[in-house]
């Protein structure tokens, strides 16, 4: 029981509205059919909604359980033999949504990029978060975030002792802006931008040499306090494998792995237009900002509006043979430009626009 990672063993029993014990008595069973711990409770939550709203009716369900413990398990089963509705079920909420229709569309309101986020609803608009989850490679915000706390501490004493530990801090701005910081919503564009990246970029490091998350992108968020961050690293890495390493040409590599992925995905069709957070993840939104937002950190990371890495970003990064396919396929030009507004707005908060 205690081998279960990280928010799996939180995830089933939100789903269902049971208690903790709920979540251990069905996880080891999905764990051992190698059911993601995220999809696979809200899809079956997802057709629980379909079945209270009339959409899903007793034909579709036949011999469903009346108690929502045995109804979890029921669905668990009828997924993974992919039997009548576990059939649908088993592609994820977005495609399922889509195949069963009936209006079943407007339940799909908690996935990004197809695939299914933390069942969280919040307050006002976050801009670090509203970067990871919109333009995030990895699916999901717990693989993106952790380097950078998620909220600032209540005094400024409580945040200077976290600051004169911070070792794993990347560069002294991250140090004072935390110093500064006193509303988790009162960051501006360029904090949110700088932020999102060294967060992401934990990740991918961690991807990249195989280290846990828990000692080394994840942890810091908790105290400041980790193993493994962007100073030592490096040289952990010339100890193991000889290679010369240093923190410049450690960041190039997360830069590399960073937008072959993403150009991965531009090649098989993503655009700005997916690139946005459930809907009602946030009570008070601000959409204009939000594209702001969207606009600056694309510059930031030397994209095109439409969020494509643009030739002479890839070519920057060793990738020409990326940049080269582009042109061939005609999803860049040659000519393609970053927007420019990042300047302009960088200063600026998310209800200072």
């Amino acid at each position: 029981r205690f081998s279960y990672k990280c928010f799996g063993k939180d995830t089933y029993h939100m789903a269902a509205f049971q208690e903790l014990d709920f979540s251990y008595d069905i996880l080891g069973i999905a764990q051992n059919l190698g059911l993601d711990s995220y999809t696979t409770p809200q899809v079956i939550a997802f057709a629980l909604e379909l079945y209270d709203a009339g959409i899903l009716t007793d034909n579709d369900l036949p011999g469903m359980p009346k108690d929502i413990k045995g109804r979890f398990f029921y669905f668990l089963d009828k997924i993974v033999k992919r039997e009548g509705i576990g059939d649908v079920l088993a592609d994820g909420v977005y495609w399922a949504a889509r195949k069963i229709g009936r209006g079943a569309e407007a339940y799909d309101h908690n996935t990004t990029k197809k695939f299914e986020q933390v069942p969280i609803k919040l307050g006002k608009l976050n801009p670090p978060y509203f970067l990871m989850i919109a333009t995030g490679e990895k699916m999901n915000i717990t693989q993106i975030e952790g380097s950078f706390p998620q909220d600032p501490l209540p005094t400024r004493e409580e945040r200077e002792k976290f600051v004169r530990e911070w070792v794993a801090a990347k560069d002294e701005r991250f140090k004072k802006w935390f110093l500064e910081w006193e509303k988790r919503e009162r960051v501006t564009i360029e904090m949110a931008c700088a932020i999102t990246e060294w967060n992401e970029a934990m990740h991918y490091i961690d991807d990249a040499t195989g280290l846990c998350g828990f000692v080394s992108s994840f942890r810091g968020q908790f105290g400041g306090k980790t193993v493994y961050h962007i100073h030592n690293i490096p040289h952990f890495i010339t100890l193991v494998t000889g290679v010369e390493f240093d923190e410049e040409k450690l960041w190039t590599v997360y830069k590399r792995n960073r937008n072959l992925v993403r150009a991965l995905n531009v090649r098989r069709g993503m655009r700005r237009e997916d690139e946005k957070p459930p809907e009602d993840h946030w009570a008070v939104r601000n959409h204009e900002y939000e594209q702001i937002l969207l606009d600056c950190y694309y510059e930031y990371q030397g994209w095109t509006k439409e969020g494509i890495p643009t030739v002479e970003t890839l070519k920057k990064l060793g990738l020409d043979f990326v940049a080269e396919d582009f042109l061939k396929r005609g999803i860049l030009t040659g000519d393609d430009e970053v927007p420019n507004v990042y300047e302009k707005y960088k200063d600026k908060y998310p209800w200072g626009i």
